[in-house]
């Protein structure tokens, strides 16, 4: 049956234009990974178990792992208050830091404004503290807790309150606390690590060609929610931890405290129904699904998706934008486990079109909005920002 997948997966690669693509999948006791094609079109180097991928907000789970070690070791609790750990943080709402909350970090629902800079440039040791001081300049949308929109800054702080309360520096914390205990030894952060291993290049589309992008796509600040990256050898290492609790050496946590990360802890609308801690959680069909995914600037994507009741996972990374993780999840679970997605609701639109039009800033890009005729057109373009960097467009 893999053979089929193999197939699958050469195939929708080459039409999609994505250079390299690795899969890891853990069926029960077994483990399989599949590769296709190259890590960059300009070296011809193929991907092979061990080439690394930047996983991007997959990351954050990793940060998750890391401050629930912390609060099982009685560092702080998930009630904690962020501001008795970090006396010197300020936010714009003085009764938003208040009220502000370990778990509201863990959860995305801090409810400051959740997308912020990144500096590409500073890869001292102070960025991190650095970016954090500038958060008394970012909005506060709504109370903590009130409800959850999705938050880079709410994982970036908390992996600086981790830092702090350990006394490490982040990436040192994360490195012997969760990554070493689970053997995961080609997961690391900093650039300098990673060229002396096999790594991938991120590719943008041009005129239907998949080119090398010009940048690295990552920065020391960002570490906490997406820094990582990771070969699809030791995401399966951590695959088979979170879905079983196996470990290569000792577990960063205890089974009941992956369990609880596991859990619903608020209820968000579609296409998701819940955020833990911070998993994203869904069903496909009457299956639940823990999963998360990553995405560096469209340029590298990965997918990782737990099926705890049903001892399945599967982790899908790619050097190049596209929907091509998603299909070989679902392949995984119709074919592995006989899982299909509900058919769709309709949905009934109760406005005119002309009310939706416009431009949406959604981070690194915008979403332009705009009606043809009955239908309702979103198209995505880059920031001009990064187009300035070399970046000529996003993949199409």
């Amino acid at each position: 049956m893999l053979d089929e997948l193999q197939e699958l997966l050469d195939s929708r690669a080459r039409e999609l234009n994505v250079p390299g693509v690795a899969v890891g999948i853990v069926d029960g006791g077994t483990e399989h990974v599949l590769t296709t094609g190259v890590a960059s079109t300009a070296t011809g180097a193929p991907v092979t178990a061990d080439t690394l991928f930047a996983i991007g907000s997959t990351s954050k789970t990793v940060t998750g792992t890391a401050a629930m070690r912390l609060i099982e070791q009685g560092a702080f609790d998930l009630d904690t208050r962020v501001a008795e750990l970090l006396p010197d943080l300020r936010l714009a709402d003085e009764d938003a830091l208040e009220q502000l909350r370990v778990r509201h970090l863990l959860t995305h629902s801090g409810g400051f404004l959740g997308d912020i800079e990144d500096d590409p440039d500073d890869w001292g040791p102070d960025a991190l503290r650095k970016s954090i001081a500038g958060f008394g300049e970012l909005p506060q949308l709504f109370p903590p807790g009130a409800i959850a929109s999705y938050s880079n800054g709410g994982l970036r702080l908390l992996g600086h309150l981790c830092a702090v309360v350990s006394g490490r520096g982040f990436e040192e914390l994360v490195t012997e606390t969760v990554l070493a205990p689970l053997g995961m030894t080609d997961s690391v952060y900093f650039p300098w690590e990673a060229i002396t291993r096999p790594v991938v290049t991120g590719h943008v589309i041009v005129d239907g060609v998949a080119v090398p992008a010009p940048v690295w796509g990552l920065a020391r600040d960002l570490a906490p929610e997406g820094g990582l990256l990771s070969s699809v050898r030791d995401q399966l290492r951590y695959a088979r931890f979170q879905l079983r609790g196996d470990a290569e050496g000792s577990a960063p946590i205890r089974d009941e405290t992956r369990r609880t990360m596991q859990r619903a802890h608020i209820e968000v609308g579609p296409p998701l129904e819940s955020i833990g801690l911070p998993w994203l959680l869904t069903h496909v069909g009457d299956a639940r699904v823990v999963r998360h995914g990553g995405n560096i600037s469209n340029l590298q994507l990965s997918e990782m998706v737990l099926l705890p009741d049903h001892d399945l996972a599967v982790t899908v990374l790619t050097n190049a934008a596209s929907g091509l993780g998603p299909q070989i999840v679902s392949w995984c679970l119709e074919n592995l486990r006989g899982i299909h997605p509900a058919p769709a609701d309709d949905v009934v639109l109760h406005a005119s079109p002309d009310d939706v039009v416009g431009r949406y800033d959604v981070n690194l890009w915008q979403n332009v909005v705009t009606r043809e005729q009955d239908e309702i057109v979103i198209t995505p373009e880059l920031r001009q920002d990064l187009i300035d960097l070399g970046l000529p467009s996003l993949p199409t």
